[in-house]
């Protein structure tokens, strides 16, 4: 991946409650020269979207105070963060969940366990 391409997003943000998983991922993107910024829960992630303003945002469907469909759709609603690439993570593929991420707003989908490299092939295929 050629992180040089002005294409290709630079902030990025993430948001688990799995505080340990989601640091390494945090850790590997900065290597990569990725502007990062973390969120353990959905009303920490909607604080720190609007302040940060994300290019691409991964976020658990599953997490605590508010869950990863009402983040999209907070996120969706507010102009500093409305353009912005959803990526769902989650568990679970079946297609009634898949019918759901798309209509909170998610712009893709990605089932766990999240690898580096799914990671990094989402954000090549993302346009900033």
């Amino acid at each position: 991946m050629n992180i040089e391409n002005a294409h290709e997003p630079r902030r990025v943000l993430l948001v688990d409650d799995h505080l340990e998983s989601v640091a390494s991922v945090a850790r590997l993107l900065e290597t990569y020269g990725y502007e990062v910024r973390v969120a353990f829960n959905g009303l920490q992630a909607v604080s720190t979207a609007v302040r940060f303003r994300p290019e691409v945002a991964f976020i658990d469907l599953s997490l605590p105070l508010l869950d990863g469909y009402g983040v999209a759709r907070q996120l969706r609603a507010m102009p500093e963060t409305r353009e912005a690439t959803l990526i769902a993570l989650t568990g679970w593929g079946a297609d009634d969940v898949m019918t759901e991420v798309r209509d909170a707003g998610f712009d893709l989908h990605i089932v766990k366990p999240l690898s580096f490299d799914a990671l990094l092939a989402a954000l090549a295929t993302v346009r900033a």
